[in-house]
């Protein structure tokens, strides 16, 4: 496992290098006729660290988990959605692959149509079902390489890891996932996180 880590280290370092200065803002909203969330992704891949990475082949994972807060002399959470997408660089082709779960993927040519598709493709469904004053939290995520789905990282940790990273020796998920996090920091590979947070809204008549 460690020979395997350390070559992959190795082969990230040529091609992704440092991560760039983040020049992401990322705003949350009410969409007041319908009640649901918007996040304005038009900036989210305006960091330099995840376009460096882009380019260089690795695939983008983006998650925005969004829940739904009654407002009250004690909070209660309403509900909870979450939205999920990738975007890969094709250099072969030139393009670039929009995935967004529920969806068939969508090709482009340049990285700001990436950006455009994604933002037109954000939609949640959370709403209140129930009059009253609401606010909503969405945390967004993007990662590079996502080891419990990226088949050619799967075929360079070949052996004892890949069963470890993919879930189907006895650690589970849980385990899974502290794998996976633990070698994304190690190999300081380019993530964004933030927590948004929206003003308060009244719902109902």
């Amino acid at each position: 496992m460690r020979t395997a880590l350390l070559i992959l280290s190795s082969l990230v370092a040529l091609t992704v290098g440092p991560v760039g200065a983040q020049e992401v803002e990322l705003r949350a909203e009410v969409d007041r006729e319908g009640g649901t969330l918007q996040v304005d992704l038009t900036t989210l891949l305006g960091d330099g660290g995840l376009r460096q990475a882009i380019h260089s082949g690795l695939p983008i994972r983006i998650e925005v988990r969004g829940q739904l807060w009654r407002d009250g002399f004690f909070d209660s959470q309403e509900g909870a959605e979450a939205w999920r997408a990738s975007v890969i660089h094709d250099p072969v082709r030139r393009s670039y692959e929009v995935e967004v779960t529920g969806a068939p993927p969508r090709r482009t040519t340049t990285l700001s149509d990436a950006e455009r598709i994604l933002v037109e493709a954000f939609s949640m469904q959370l709403r209140p079902t129930r009059e009253g004053r609401y606010y909503y939290l969405a945390t967004v995520e993007v990662e590079t390489l996502s080891l419990s789905d990226l088949s050619e990282l799967r075929r360079w940790l070949r052996g004892d890891v890949a069963p470890a990273v993919g879930g189907d020796a006895g650690g589970g998920s849980a385990v899974a996932n502290g794998v996976r996090r633990l070698v994304v920091r190690a190999l300081g590979l380019p993530t964004l996180r933030r927590r948004l947070r929206t003003d308060r809204f009244d719902w109902g008549s």
